[in-house]
């Protein structure tokens, strides 16, 4: 029903299996163990984006999800990215040393800081991969501020208005800290049963926190305003409108066993976006890069290799 009423048109669309990965395995050159791993401070208009800076190659920008941290993505995940493109990870605002008064948190404040350090690190050939909330959040940077993207990637991302399945009240709860909501309890939510266990072990060895960085607490007008993001982005028929005259490439990453946004989000977005194409996984959950972190990071590497830089993009200084 919810496909129905989206136009019928030809998605290049990919079921795989990936084969397990070795739990928790990470390059020695993990990039948060790096001596010259350090938290830099950007200075938009709007207000400090706290950063890091990683790697060689064509950037790649990655927007996280809701009340998440840079800790959040999986260092193995980051490493393979980085051994072919420069890495840019950052603080959504009112978290850690990004914008600490922020009282907005509109989908298109976000994509405007989002914006805002792409411009302020002089950065070109951009790539950003959005997860989860960072998809809603990426698509819009892509509606609003097109020529600062060449191609994003939407991984286990909403889709906009009349096109998307919303998060369950009793997840968005546990995502939420509700009270007496455990670890175990978010890892059950984020994985499928058979992989929660070996991935929440991963969870924890594996997620990024540099030596100098000091993972922050989620505030509650944080959790506030990311949660009236997304009941927003449920009903933002203007950016579903959007989406049928956004040209631009376009990766969908979705896991077929994703308990939070199921992969209908994927469907939606892949039928409606002229430009995109999806890659479903089998036996993955919301946050996969910790269950496949080198399988995403390849897909995600022939992605960016095989649409290359057009001429729409934004001329180099």
């Amino acid at each position: 029903m919810l496909l129905g009423i989206v136009a019928n048109r030809p998605v290049e669309a990919k079921t795989v299996s990936y084969p397990p990965e070795t739990a928790c395995q990470v390059a020695a050159t993990r990039p948060d163990r790096m001596p010259a791993a350090r938290e830099q401070i950007a200075h938009p208009s709007q207000g400090d984006i706290a950063y890091y800076r990683f790697g060689h190659g064509s950037p790649i920008v990655l927007q996280t999800g809701f009340r998440a941290t840079m800790s959040e993505w999986d260092a193995a995940f980051l490493a393979d990215l980085a051994k072919h493109h420069e890495v840019i990870v950052f603080d959504n605002r009112g978290v850690g040393r990004s914008q600490p008064s922020a009282t907005s948190f509109t989908v298109q404040d976000m994509a405007s800081d989002l914006s805002a350090l792409i411009d302020t690190l002089h950065l070109h050939d951009v790539t950003v991969l959005g997860w989860s909330m960072g998809g809603a959040v990426t698509t819009q940077l892509a509606i609003d501020h097109p020529a600062n993207v060449q191609r994003i990637v939407l991984m286990s991302a909403p889709a906009p208005g009349r096109f998307g399945v919303p998060v369950a009240p009793a997840v968005e709860a546990t995502l939420s800290g509700k009270p007496g909501t455990t670890f175990d309890d978010v890892m059950k939510v984020l994985f499928p049963p058979s992989a929660a266990n070996a991935a929440g072990a991963c969870f924890r060895k594996n997620m990024f926190v540099p030596a100098d960085y000091a993972s922050p607490k989620i505030s509650a007008t944080v959790t506030a305003g990311q949660t009236g993001l997304l009941r927003a982005w449920e009903q933002d028929n203007a950016a579903a409108d959007a989406l049928h005259k956004l040209h631009i490439d376009t990766l969908i990453l979705s896991g077929d066993n994703d308990s939070i946004l199921p992969k209908q989000n994927a469907e939606a977005l892949a039928h409606a976006m002229p430009d995109a194409q999806l890659l479903v996984v089998r036996a993955a959950g919301h946050a996969m890069m910790y269950q496949y972190p080198h399988a995403l990071a390849s897909a995600i590497n022939r992605f960016i290799t095989q649409t290359p830089a057009h001429q729409m993009a934004k001329a180099a200084p």
